[in-house]
């Protein structure tokens, strides 16, 4: 059994994980999701009080104010943040936030936390470290911390005083969010963000674009949102569920984002699922249309209309459009799709047949690969990354595209074997539209990224994983916190806790004590039935014998 060196002990990883499940399990605060990497119960606690102060220096002060207003609503207390000019002891009733070089072993993200009787100190090589380490104190008060208003003289705010040190085990731990098929506001997104960072998710990949509607604005193209965001009048849907996002609304998602540590991932669907972006320009369909815009299970579920790939225009508008994106999103990759593209128009079109003969192609899969490797060439000269569905691989991977693995892992396992880097999203484990029968919280749980069969080098190649919403059948907010939550927890712990760590019946212990905590975020969640009991086919884990 592998030990955690600590200041004072050294205690098995299982003897911790059972100690925090304890304390759960009698209604303490010491459930934290995802399970850090190292944790050391201590005795005591540390009580917040109206004397309690927020020590920062000029590297971490934005992130005092945050813990500020993260913590003073439901306390009613002032926590004033003051600034030092150097790094000091942690000073008595505070919350000491340091920012410092000696810890690079934590990487980019990773942190320490420490809780003494005295006072509270988060230490960490980066900005985004210390924001962490909050969102695990934050984790530690009671869930009542979560109100936006004072909780009033009944709750205690207390601390269990502990040391912990933790890292992710992958840099992409994220979620998809289908918005072309439902358009969802800018408040709901800026929510997402908010409980993605609680638990330490770092990617959300928003599908602006489908068969169903186009939802970014495009200034040299206007008609896309004119036209293309809207449903036919015919199919009478609510407001609500369509419109678009102004690139003045995008920047204000994204400049909030990067505040709780989320990058804004955008995807712009090529060549199929383009319904929307063919409504508005017929002619760079193969038939030349008309064409309309109609909600998912009013249509075929795959529309064989896709864009032309023999005809020039195409790909000066897609470029267009790409290049509004490339300077208003500054995430390092940009999407494209790439999935379901049926080849009927294709081979049946004159330009396309003639663009496959010009390029010396066989056949259609390596005409789709000609097209998404002139759209990884046009966004690699402008200094991004282009990520595609692991359809992409049909017909030859472009050199430098990334795969996000959803039709099992077999395109993940051949994109990391050819030296390709890889998000997994495999359905039957990360997507979340799915009912819980087929996919409970546990299953999505049971997932891991690091698929077997490859090599130490190869593993390298997997970011991460992400959870996936698409927006066909569930369309109200309500009805995707009951599909996202509490599955998200799973996804969560999956892709920052070490596998090693993974405890099935420790984190049905955990999401149960996090309920309360959902229900004070106002997330109606589903009480699913898999993490509602303990699985008695599992046996208890024992401390190691010393």
């Amino acid at each position: 059994m592998k030990d955690i060196p600590t200041g004072r002990i050294r205690m098995p990883v299982s003897l911790i994980v059972i100690l925090f499940g304890v304390q759960a399990a009698l209604g303490g605060t010491l459930s934290v999701i995802p399970q850090p990497v190292k944790m050391e119960p201590l005795e005591g606690t540390f009580s917040l009080s109206p004397q309690t102060t927020v020590v920062v220096d000029e590297n971490t002060a934005r992130l005092g104010e945050y813990a500020r207003e993260l913590f003073s609503p439901a306390t009613g207390f002032p926590l004033p943040v003051e600034r030092v000019s150097h790094q000091e002891p942690a000073r008595r009733n505070s919350i000491s936030l340091q920012l410092t070089k000696d810890m690079e072993h934590l990487g980019e993200e990773g942190y320490a936390l420490s809780v003494g009787k005295d006072g509270i100190t988060v230490r960490a090589p980066t900005q985004a470290g210390i924001f962490y380490g909050i969102q695990t104190l934050r984790q530690l008060l009671p869930s009542a911390i979560e109100r936006r208003k004072p909780a009033g003289n009944k709750t205690t705010w207390k601390i269990p005083c502990v040391a912990i040190e933790d890292k992710p085990r992958f840099a992409w731990r994220g979620l998809m969010i289908d918005c072309s098929r439902t358009f969802w506001s800018k408040d709901y997104l800026k929510r997402t963000i908010r409980l993605m960072s609680l638990y330490k998710l770092n990617r959300l990949h928003l599908h602006l674009t489908d068969d169903q509607g186009w939802r970014l604005q495009i200034k040299k193209h206007p008609r896309l949102t004119q036209l293309g965001s809207k449903f036919a009048e015919k199919y009478k849907e609510p407001p609500q569920r369509q419109g678009y996002y102004s690139q003045a609304d995008m920047k204000e998602i994204i400049e909030y984002a990067a505040r709780h540590r989320v990058t804004i991932v955008p995807e712009i669907e090529m060549p199929g699922h383009s319904v929307a972006l063919l409504s508005c320009y017929p002619e760079l369909s193969c038939t030349g249309g008309p064409f309309e815009i109609h909600p998912f299970l009013k249509g075929p579920g795959i529309e064989k209309d896709v864009c032309c790939a023999g005809n020039e225009k195409t790909f000066q508008l897609l470029e267009d459009v790409l290049s509004e994106v490339v300077e208003l999103f500054p995430s390092e990759f940009i999407h494209i799709g790439g999935d379901e593209v049926p080849k009927d128009r294709w081979k049946a079109c004159p330009r396309c047949q003639a663009r496959l003969k010009q390029e010396g192609l066989k056949d259609e899969d390596e005409l789709q690969s000609y097209f998404i490797k002139r759209i990884e060439t046009f966004l690699r000269a402008k200094g991004k990354r282009l990520i595609g569905w692991d359809e992409i691989l049909q017909g030859g991977l472009a050199p430098n595209a990334t795969v996000m693995s959803w039709r099992g892992t077999s395109g993940g396992i051949a994109a990391a074997r050819a030296g390709h880097d890889v998000i997994m999203t495999p359905r039957a484990e990360c997507y979340f539209n799915y009912g819980y029968k087929g996919l409970p919280t546990m299953k999505a749980y049971s997932y891991d990224p690091i698929p077997e069969g490859l090599s130490p080098e190869q593993a390298k190649h997997i970011l991460g994983a992400q959870a996936c919403f698409w927006s066909h059948q569930i369309r109200t907010e309500a009805g995707v916190d009951r599909q996202l939550f509490p599955r998200l927890l799973a996804t969560a712990e999956v892709t920052w806790s070490p596998k090693e760590l993974r405890d099935a019946n420790s984190f049905r212990t955990r999401v149960q004590a996090h309920f309360d905590r959902l229900n004070k975020l106002g997330v109606g969640y589903h009480r699913d039935p898999s993490v509602l009991k303990k699985d008695p086919s599992q046996p208890k884990r024992q401390p190691d014998k010393k």
